[in-house]
């Protein structure tokens, strides 16, 4: 039988170093996906952290509401999603400017006008069409039939909505004790959108669209005679400075969308997505609840503080009523998806349809 020569130091040296080299390399491997799987598990446990724009003041109540909901999303999430609410346009979004800052990514957030944002989708301005709604009841009557072609409307630039609000009924704030529509033409009026814009102008009023930002400084400067807008803004931004009467005209009514880009929505976890949608189910009616209460609350304080509540007299309410139809058939024209809308609605609601021009 022949033996194996003994292996030296050297030769089990030369025979073992590839081996350890080896172990050495595979070791090193391991140890790089561990801390890979551990820098990973770390990152998917990270909060998701939104900026949240709101171009309203802190003391308005759907900032209120916004700050309740980021507060709700980080305790039914356990911190998984955090919203940081940035009020009174400190990001230097203005409310036009919302829906284009969400989608274009500037924020993953915001809560914004519907009105504001017709630019893009011309359809959002349905609501605000004058003297189409009298009261809460009647908007949460059109938000049965106008909600999904709303949130598809923000679906077509990459945005979801998480709920919808609206504002009180809005109102005429001046120094005038108007009798007739006589008493009102040739005042500068600040007005919000394309629809209370064009009112003024037919009613013989000279209407300033401007945004929330800029309202009190134009006060303040005496290049506007009065506002249209909520008791709430008024409250807000202290119009017994300036003004000295609130007309109960109840023009037209508005609402905010909580807005957030679809693919950060994507980005949270299905069961966290799930929670935050329950929640808004939960929270948007005691939202709609504190919007009725606020208009009380607001009116009087105003009154408080000096302001005169007066409501329009029967001729001046049919005065300031007369051109809305005609305002209906043109938006109609303009945008052909609201007529069935608006059919659907008055049917609701108990209206006669709207007559064609010249049947009136």
């Amino acid at each position: 039988m022949v033996n194996s020569p003994a292996l030296n130091d050297d030769d089990q040296m030369r025979f073992l170093y590839p081996f350890k080299v080896y172990l050495a390399a595979f070791g090193l491997f391991a140890a790089v996906i561990i801390i890979f799987l551990v820098l990973a598990n770390s990152f998917d446990r990270a909060p998701k952290q939104l900026d949240l724009s709101i171009p309203w003041a802190e003391s308005e109540f759907h900032t209120q509401n916004a700050i309740r909901f980021a507060r709700e999303v980080g305790r039914i999430t356990e911190g998984r999603v955090q919203i940081t609410v940035h009020p009174g346009a400190i990001l230097g979004i203005k409310g036009p400017d919302s829906l284009r800052a969400v989608s274009t990514g500037i924020v993953p957030m915001a809560e914004m006008a519907g009105f504001q944002q017709v630019g893009s989708e011309p359809i959002l301005g349905f609501e605000s069409l004058p003297f189409l709604i009298d009261t809460q009841e009647e908007l949460r009557a059109l938000y049965t039939i106008l909600r999904p072609v709303v949130e598809e409307a923000y679906a077509r630039h990459g945005l979801k909505v998480l709920y919808i609000v609206p504002w009180p009924n809005q109102n005429l704030f001046s120094d005038a004790r108007p009798e007739t529509l006589r008493d009102l033409r040739g005042l500068k009026i600040r007005t919000l959108d394309a629809n209370t814009t064009e009112l003024m102008d037919r009613l013989g009023l000279v209407s300033i669209q401007m945004p929330y930002a800029d309202v009190v400084p134009s006060l303040a400067a005496g290049s506007l005679d009065g506002v249209l807008t909520s008791t709430s803004t008024a409250s807000a931004q202290k119009y017994w400075e300036f003004i000295t009467t609130v007309l109960r005209t109840n023009h037209h009514w508005i609402s905010n969308m909580m807005i957030i880009k679809k693919s950060v929505w994507d980005e949270i976890s299905q069961n966290d997505r799930d929670a935050i949608n329950a929640l808004t189910q939960e929270l948007e009616p005691e939202f709609w609840a504190i919007s009725a209460r606020d208009d009380k609350e607001k009116l009087k304080l105003l009154a408080e503080n000096g302001v005169e509540v007066l409501e329009p007299n029967p001729e001046l309410q049919k005065s300031i009523r007369s051109v809305s139809h005609q305002m209906w058939r043109e938006f109609i024209e303009r945008v052909p998806e609201s007529e069935d809308i608006l059919d659907a609605y008055l049917k609701m609601t108990n209206r006669p349809p709207l007559k064609k021009e010249g049947q009136e």
